[in-house]
């Protein structure tokens, strides 16, 4: 009763909520007090930092006629080592880069230019100096501009 008196719960009691039935088995623990941790100087703490985010640049525009100069030069180096050296000189590195060459400036219509490699394998390989893809930049200029 002098418990009760002192404002102290019974020990009894302590765990107790108000509606809670005695499960039979309790556990408890009494307050801790941990101690004041403290590094020694010659430990430090570092904490990552993110990096700052890249900046994003501007896309490089480059100007039509310069794509159109580039082309044509590559189409004249092409017919001129059609006409020096004939047009049996290579067919199938000229057609792999002639082709990676217009898909990338081109995109799917770039597969045109594999005629150049038909047309040699064919016999006809003097066909091979037209200006094909010169041919087909100009046209996805002229049909890009239109939309």
């Amino acid at each position: 009763m002098a418990d009760e008196d002192a404002g102290r719960t019974p020990p009894s009691e302590r765990g107790r909520r108000d509606g809670d039935d005695d499960l039979g088995f309790g556990f408890s623990l009494p307050p801790i007090l941990l101690p004041d941790v403290r590094l020694p100087e010659r430990i430090r703490l570092v904490f990552p930092v993110p990096d700052p985010p890249e900046k994003v640049s501007r896309p490089t525009r480059v100007r039509v006629s310069w794509v159109l100069l580039a082309v044509a030069l590559v189409d004249a180096l092409d017919a001129f080592a059609v006409l020096w050296a004939g047009p049996a000189t290579l067919p199938w590195v000229r057609a792999v880069v002639g082709m990676a060459t217009a898909i990338v400036l081109v995109s799917g219509p770039g597969l045109l230019y594999s005629w150049e490699l038909l047309a040699i394998l064919g016999g006809f390989g003097w066909l091979s100096v037209a200006p094909t893809l010169t041919a087909l930049v100009l046209a996805r200029i002229l049909i890009g501009s239109r939309r």
